[in-house]
């Protein structure tokens, strides 16, 4: 029996009750509707809007409970009641932060869609043998290459930028 049968089976006489998910809000052509952007699932290891607002500022409190916020977060901390602000660190160093960690993100991207967009143009123009030729030349320029000189610069960029230590405010 299937979903269809299953469903009006249980509408027909009443008796029979099925346990299902709660029922999901219908489109325009009767499809269940798409699950916004924020409450999808995340994969990655990053809280959502991590990359445009930059990276959380992990707070660990004098009575050993710690916690990640963002940038303008107040946190009280359930064990002590201590009350922690990261409005404290000046706005021109969070930028800065931020800018840094973004400026570092695009060149694996930057180097992504040339690649892609290479591959296109050779797919388009016939030429299919430069594209199997180009996908392997590309990773391993970018893993033997680049990305060695990139994280090096990267751990170079965030060893020089500055260190903050939070003061509670509150008992």
């Amino acid at each position: 029996m299937g979903k269809r049968a299953r469903a009006r089976a249980a509408g027909a006489d009443g008796s029979a009750e099925l346990d299902a998910a709660p029922a999901r809000p219908r489109g325009r052509f009767g499809r269940p509707k798409r699950t916004p952007w924020s409450e999808r699932e995340r994969l990655g290891h990053e809280a959502p809007g991590t990359v445009l607002r930059g990276p959380p500022i992990a707070v660990t409190c004098e009575c050993g409970e710690k916690r990640d916020l963002k940038y303008g977060d107040r946190w009280t901390c359930e064990t002590c009641g201590r009350i922690w602000d990261t409005e404290q660190i000046p706005k021109a160093d969070y930028e800065h932060i931020r800018k840094t960690q973004f400026k570092f993100r695009l060149l694996p991207i930057g180097l992504g869609l040339l690649t892609l967009s290479m591959a296109i143009f050779f797919t388009l123009t016939g030429n299919l043998f430069s594209m199997f030729l180009l996908l392997p030349v590309a990773l391993m320029a970018w893993f033997m290459i680049v990305r060695p000189l990139h994280r090096k610069a990267y751990r170079k960029a965030i060893a020089d930028l500055p260190r903050w230590e939070l003061r509670p405010q509150g008992p």
